[in-house]
């Protein structure tokens, strides 16, 4: 039998070509007599979340391949602190969900001070825009 596995990577690098190169090393020096073929298939920006966890040394293992919410920046009511693009501002069960690869908070989301976080279930979550 043969099996494709797909495999995600986060790494810490200068400059997207060179994250690139350093996987492509990366299955080459890990390369066995099982591995019959590899390929990188895509290298791409994280949101500003994960790099700025990076660089203050607060990454959580596992963080860059959950969901993300757009929460705002300032006090709000419970039911209008997460973005969805279907809604606008909404609640947390209708919010929409990002991938670590979505960069760009919506403008109208931006525009109204937003950031995104990592979505921890909607307890904490609540509690995070309680504080705010």
């Amino acid at each position: 039998m043969a099996y494709l596995a797909t495999v995600q990577l986060l790494i810490d690098s200068e400059s997207e070509s060179a994250a690139t190169i350093y996987a492509q090393e990366l299955l080459t020096l890990h390369a066995s007599s099982k591995v019959v073929d590899s390929q990188v298939v895509n290298t791409s920006e994280v949101n500003e979340a994960i790099r700025e966890s990076i660089a203050n040394g607060t990454y959580v293992m596992g963080a860059c391949f959950g969901n993300y919410l757009v929460v705002r920046n300032h006090p709000r009511p419970e039911h209008s602190a997460f973005w969805s693009t279907q809604y606008g501002w909404t609640s947390y069960d209708l919010a929409t969900r990002f991938g670590a690869d979505a960069i760009d908070i919506p403008a109208a989301a931006a525009a109204d001070g937003a950031a995104f976080h990592f979505d921890r279930g909607p307890k904490a979550m609540h509690e995070l825009v309680g504080a705010a």
